[in-house]
């Protein structure tokens, strides 16, 4: 047994040593190979750990370049675009970076300032990588801000007042004119080099002492037996006095408006028997003023050019610019309500035109759709005895009282009470207060009637209107990363 057992154990010891003098012998061999595979897995850990580094900037480069592209795009039409970016994308990536090296960005604006290019390079410094030769690993990032517009409709409300025709602040430039240049900036931002834009609509509002609503739409006004002269009536309309809807969008349907008239009096002898027409005899003799047009004597006088409804075209628009003229007092009111009253989609069906052929107004929570409205004034509400408007003389006491004073406060508020159902239905309201024969209630009124005190702007020259409707371009401009 004793011997069975030995036998046994020099059979299981034997096996052992051969396998230890195995190893022995190709212990050189082995060595190698491990050296090498502890090589390749440092070297994949230490690429893994550089290009890691070289994704989180690539990563935040992308990201402050998104930054900086769209705050440069939302003033792009005002400020240096190279300049905003830089400034924005210092604030978004820090100096030093992950030891990154980012060379001067390069900004493009292309195709009219519609589009906006901004494109970043630079280097990562790599920690294993350079070991085997490469000391660095280039990044780089662009982004491709497009100012396009949601769909929008929106009117410029414009004072074409007599005291437009006089200048502020820039020799030899009207009022008048230097909103006419500034509106078509304006249109420029938003349409660019194109004549139509995707969803964009403009129309215009010309207002004095009263608004033409152009002469072929009789259906909106009230029967009456004014006597217009041979030439007829021009498209101007009064108040409508009752329940207050001078002020609301209550249809014509409902609510019709009186034919704005003004009688052959001390104030417009429009016909006589003598050419200074000093009488309003109804005898044989000098006979009618023609009562077309806004001219100085007539039916008609200081009756503004008419509105132009909503259209798509930027020529059409352009061409109702150049045909402003300024004539007659200031009734803001006037504007501001029939401002609303081209986008108050209780008035869809009415207009005509593009706009019955598209359904406009559209209802004012359609969704990507905006209105909004631009209000320029030069001067405050005003009536008097010495000028026959909508609310006709002061004397007339359309506006409750024959106090001037009072009458052009009550004005002011019915102003403001337009503003607030605009801004009640989400219509952005943007005011401008032209020139500086302002009071401080006016201006009030006017900071009172803008969405936002941002919105509201001050121009005590000409000179200055370029840049507010060039703000008020960007702040309708809709900005989105198109690429």
């Amino acid at each position: 047994m004793k011997r069975f057992i030995k036998h046994m154990h020099l059979c299981t010891i034997r096996p052992l040593g051969t396998l230890r003098s195995l190893a022995k012998s190709r212990r050189g061999a082995v060595m190698p190979i491990v050296g090498l595979a502890s090589m390749a897995i440092f070297g994949a850990a230490g690429i893994a750990v550089d290009m890691g580094r070289v994704q989180i900037v690539n990563s935040r480069l992308q990201n402050s370049i998104d930054a900086a592209g769209l705050a440069a795009g939302s003033v792009i039409s005002t400020e240096d675009p190279e300049s905003v970016v830089t400034k924005y994308f210092n604030a978004n990536y820090p100096s030093g970076y992950m030891g990154a090296t980012i060379n001067p960005l390069v900004t493009t604006p292309l195709d009219e300032n519609t589009r906006l290019r901004v494109q970043a390079t630079g280097t990562v410094p790599t920690t294993f990588m350079k070991l085997f030769g490469i000391p660095s690993v280039a990044v780089s990032a662009s982004t491709e801000i497009t100012i396009a517009q949601k769909g929008l409709e929106l009117v410029l409300i414009i004072d074409v007042t007599g005291s437009m025709t006089s200048s502020s602040g820039v020799t030899g430039v009207s009022k008048l004119q230097a909103a006419k240049d500034a509106s078509k900036q304006l249109l420029n931002v938003l349409y660019g080099a194109d004549n139509t834009s995707e969803n964009l609509w403009v129309g215009l509002v010309p207002f004095s002492q009263a608004v033409n609503i152009g002469n072929t739409r009789a259906t909106w006004v009230s029967g009456d037996t004014f006597n217009y002269g041979p030439t007829g009536w021009y498209g101007c309309v009064d108040a409508r006095e009752a329940a207050g809807n001078d002020i609301t969008d209550i249809t014509p349907l409902l609510a019709p408006f009186p034919r704005y008239f003004w009688p052959c009096d001390g104030n417009n002898g429009w016909y006589g028997t003598n050419t200074s027409r000093t009488n309003c005899s109804t005898s044989s003799g000098w006979g009618y003023k023609s009562g077309a047009g806004p001219g100085t004597h007539g039916p008609n006088k200081y009756c503004p050019t008419p509105i132009t409804p909503l259209v798509a075209e930027k020529s059409t628009v352009f061409t109702a610019i150049d045909d402003l003229q300024a004539r007659g007092n200031t009734h803001v009111v006037l504007g501001a309500a029939w401002g609303w009253r081209l986008l108050s989609p209780e008035w869809r069906g009415l207009w005509g035109g593009q706009m019955d052929a598209n359904s406009l107004p559209l209802a004012y929570d359609e969704p990507l759709m905006s209105k909004a409205v631009v209000l320029l004034t030069d001067g405050d509400n005003t009536i008097s005895n010495g000028s026959r408007g909508a609310y006709w003389y002061l004397s007339n006491g359309k506006l409750g009282t024959t106090n001037q004073s009072a009458a052009e406060t009550e004005m002011n508020t019915r102003t403001t009470n337009v503003c607030n159902s605009m801004d009640s239905n989400g219509i952005v309201i943007y005011t401008i207060a032209l020139g500086t024969s302002f009071s401080a209630e006016s201006r009030a009124m006017l900071l009172g009637c803008a969405s936002k005190p941002e919105f509201y702007f001050e121009a005590p020259s000409t000179a200055a209107l370029s840049t507010i409707f060039k703000k008020i371009g960007d702040s309708l401009a809709n900005l989105r990363i198109s690429q």
